[in-house]
């Protein structure tokens, strides 16, 4: 997966680019920001996984996570009420506050369950006010 900074201008998929801020865009090669996180926030953020945008035709195995032996490991899943789902392969997104939008790949729930991320305080706030307002 390709890495970007945490707020900076989302240029992934040129034919998104929308006006979004990049959040969660993770790789093993840069630190990031671990911490606890609310447990509405991430129960919203797997409710949002679960249904993407900007879907790809490949997915991105977690490089946070030990690489498994296989050639080909299995896509990294993400546990839910409603059941376990792939991840590694979307994105999802998530309006703010005064119009602020952001962009992160649907992994952003396997790395705030499994590695502890901790996001931008704005973004958590935005997810758990979608979920509200859903």
């Amino acid at each position: 997966m390709t890495y970007f900074e945490d707020g900076t201008p989302y240029r992934y998929l040129a034919e998104f680019e929308d006006g979004s801020v990049n959040v969660g865009w993770l790789d093993a090669a840069h630190p990031y920001a671990t911490g606890e996180v609310p447990a509405a926030f991430a129960e919203r953020l797997v409710e949002l996984a679960r249904d993407p945008v900007n879907r790809t035709r490949g997915w991105h195995y977690c490089n946070l996570c030990p690489r498994p032996a296989e050639p080909m490991p299995p896509p990294i899943t993400v546990k839910s009420d409603a059941g376990e789902f792939p991840v590694g392969f979307a994105e999802i997104r998530v309006e703010g506050k005064n119009g602020a939008r952001y962009a992160a790949p649907d992994m952003i729930a396997h790395y705030v369950l499994e590695h502890r991320y901790r996001p931008p305080e704005e973004f958590i706030e935005a997810v758990v006010q979608q979920g509200e307002s859903s």
